[in-house]
């Protein structure tokens, strides 16, 4: 009994010297940009130059060549035939291009590099930017570019509650001034997406 006693006072005070435990942080919530982790993916009618290394550069030569994707969203690659493009990005595609060609013992360490070509890409800006317009896409483009490019706000813009429209939903609304406070916010647009600006 006194050894259980003992045993109970000596916790109590170990208990008594140790620093109290820190709360846990409530963790804050972050708006994440609209395209976080998203990267473009490859359309019907998009053009995409292909080069080949790792072989001779006589047999890569027949690969380096300008693809289109057609309307079934394939590409027809030479020696492997059709291949599906649609709705890959650029690196998917590599990387399939690359296991075809080893699977069908043409080559056995293809490098395969695709540069799509992004003028026939397009974001949209509409409402209170002082030149609405169709601006050519590329990978770089972020909405406060695309505004830029605009002309920046028309007399009657409101830098509040601009809305990104993707694939027909809502994909983020987003404060002009928070991205000039802070750069990190700043979305990427991608292909086809359409920025509304409120007047």
């Amino acid at each position: 009994m006194r050894l259980t006693l003992g045993l109970c006072l000596l916790l109590a005070v170990s208990a008594a010297r140790l620093p109290a435990a820190s709360p846990v942080p409530t963790p804050i919530p972050v708006a994440l940009p609209v395209n976080s982790g998203s990267v473009a993916t490859l359309r019907t009618g998009d053009v995409f130059e292909m080069r080949l290394s790792g072989m001779p550069a006589d047999f890569a030569s027949d690969f380096n060549l300008q693809y289109t994707i057609g309307q079934e969203g394939t590409v027809n690659v030479p020696l492997i035939g059709e291949i599906k493009a649609v709705g890959l990005t650029a690196s998917q595609l590599e990387h399939a291009v690359e296991n075809k060609l080893v699977a069908d013992k043409i080559f056995t360490r293809p490098t395969v590099l695709i540069s799509i070509a992004q003028g026939n890409r397009y974001v949209s800006i509409s409402g209170g930017v002082r030149s609405p317009q169709r601006l050519s896409w590329s990978s770089d483009l972020t909405l406060s570019s695309a505004i830029g490019n605009c002309g920046g706000l028309g007399d009657f813009g409101n830098g509040k509650g601009i809305r990104i429209i993707r694939e027909g939903k809502v994909a983020g609304a987003f404060n002009l001034k928070d991205i000039q406070k802070d750069p990190s916010r700043d979305p990427k647009l991608l292909p086809g997406d359409q920025v509304v600006v409120r007047e």
